[in-house]
């Protein structure tokens, strides 16, 4: 799940683009990127754009902020979607710089963008519909790259920030939820219902529609707004018993229902509860057995094994991914800056030459700064002087990206499959009586998975 936001910038380029590029927050600089720019000197080069086309005035550029879920996706990612993320939105048009920061609980990118495109002049205007625009591109990247969407199909009242702060355990929407879900079960009737949410300090106001307000808050809140299990009609029939619970039904394991721990403070319909539940936990046990037999996990010591194998073929793969993402950086970096070194070298030669030096400098500006930050890059990349050829760099890029990509479907393909295990692994514990303690897999379990 990523949340995104958007603002302008109006006097504080310098400061933005510093922030963002804090080594302290973006993995030494290892982090950042610049699309047509370069980014220790791109505030200048926006200020370049700005002046050809003679708009200097008005806002200077863009900040966009884009925060994952804690322990969702690994850093090389989170930076990758983040600069897939400008490219849509700002369509190879405007100069940007991305930055992910990383000194946080969660991941999350900074792009900063001028407000001119350094293609036709034309400034990037802001509207309503850009921040719609913003979390729709977000979103489809979100999903290309396995990621949690913010999705709500059929269900009101949930925006977007609501979602995140649902996801956090901080939403007081979301509590409003857990409260009527909770007193659904205990209450035997409707009134009995109200008053035990009078109990919680809930006032309640009946009308055409029943809303509800928490003591501190407010406001009053229409139950038909936290979404379609809660409207007046639907909590009705859910106490009534016409639906007790709500659960999708779900193609993976899930994991044995703990009956007694979930419903032993259960009043009222815990009978009714209780055999739902038993009910359930036969159709999981059921599942775990076909899933084991299906694989020829006959053993203790075969799903072990099977567990280890499938883990190990997740990290390998994570470990080679890293190691081409690290790589393909450094080759873009390269490609960006012999590029620049080679189409700005004339210029920086005619600057030697040149009789009137500050005016070649002031008609040239553009030119050279590019050409001194090239020079710099090159004279640390590359010492003994010798360059490697663009066309040989794009080759080993290809290949690279090829190689990624599979792999990433290998990543993916065995972390379900490790969940999968896990989750067969647990129920069968579950069901033999069983309470393991294996060093390495609590430890194991303790670590979010990188790209998870």
């Amino acid at each position: 799940m990523a949340v995104t936001k958007i603002h302008s910038i109006n006097e504080t380029m310098n400061a933005a683009l510093d922030y963002i590029m804090n080594p302290m927050k973006t993995d030494d600089g290892f982090l950042v990127d610049g699309f047509h720019c370069t980014p220790e000197v791109a505030a200048e080069q926006y200020e370049l754009t700005r002046r050809k086309y003679h708009k200097s005035g008005g806002k200077l550029g863009f900040h966009i902020i884009q925060s994952f879920a804690p322990g969702e996706v690994d850093y090389d990612t989170a930076h990758r979607v983040g600069m897939e993320l400008a490219d849509k939105l700002f369509g190879g048009r405007f100069q940007y710089v991305c930055a992910t920061h990383i000194d946080k609980g969660h991941v999350h990118n900074h792009i900063v963008s001028n407000s001119v495109s350094f293609v036709d002049g034309k400034k990037f205007y802001d509207q309503k519909k850009t921040l719609w625009q913003l979390r729709k591109t977000s979103d489809e990247l979100c999903r290309e790259n396995g990621l949690s969407v913010i999705e709500h199909p059929g269900e009101l009242g949930v925006s977007q920030y609501e979602y995140a702060m649902r996801r956090q355990g901080q939403s007081w929407k979301q509590l409003l939820r857990e409260t009527i879900d909770r007193f659904i079960i205990q209450a035997r009737s409707w009134e009995e219902f109200l008053d035990l949410m009078r109990k919680a300090k809930y006032e309640i106001k009946e009308g055409k529609y029943i809303s509800f307000r928490a003591e501190g808050e407010e406001r009053f809140i229409r139950s038909k707004t936290l979404g379609a299990d809660y409207t007046e009609g639907q909590i009705r029939n859910r106490i009534s018993g016409a639906r007790r619970l709500d659960l999708s039904e779900k193609k993976n394991l899930s994991l044995l229902i703990d009956i007694e721990n979930a419903f032993n403070d259960v009043q009222g319909n815990k009978r009714g509860l209780e055999q739902w539940a038993v009910t359930e936990n036969l159709k999981r046990m059921a599942n775990t057995y076909n899933y084991l037999m299906v694989h020829g996990l006959t053993s203790q010591e075969a799903l072990d094994e099977k567990i280890m194998l499938t883990k190990k073929s997740k990290d390998d793969s994570l470990t080679r991914i890293k190691e081409i993402e690290a790589r393909l950086k450094v080759i873009k970096e390269d490609i960006e800056n012999i590029d620049n070194y080679r189409r700005t070298k004339d210029d920086a030669d005619g600057r030697k030459k040149a009789v009137d030096k500050d005016k070649f400098r002031r008609e040239h500006e553009s030119e050279l700064i590019i050409y001194d930050a090239a020079v710099k890059y090159i004279r640390k990349r590359f010492p003994d002087g010798k360059l490697p050829l663009i066309k040989s760099l794009r080759a080993e890029e290809k290949e690279l990206k090829a190689e990624k990509n599979k792999l990433y479907e290998c990543y993916y393909k065995a972390k379900d499959e490790l969940s999968e295990l896990r989750t067969a692994e647990k129920n069968l514990a579950e069901l033999l009586g069983q309470t393991r303690n294996d060093p390495d897999r609590t430890e194991d379990r303790k670590k979010n998975d990188e790209l998870e």
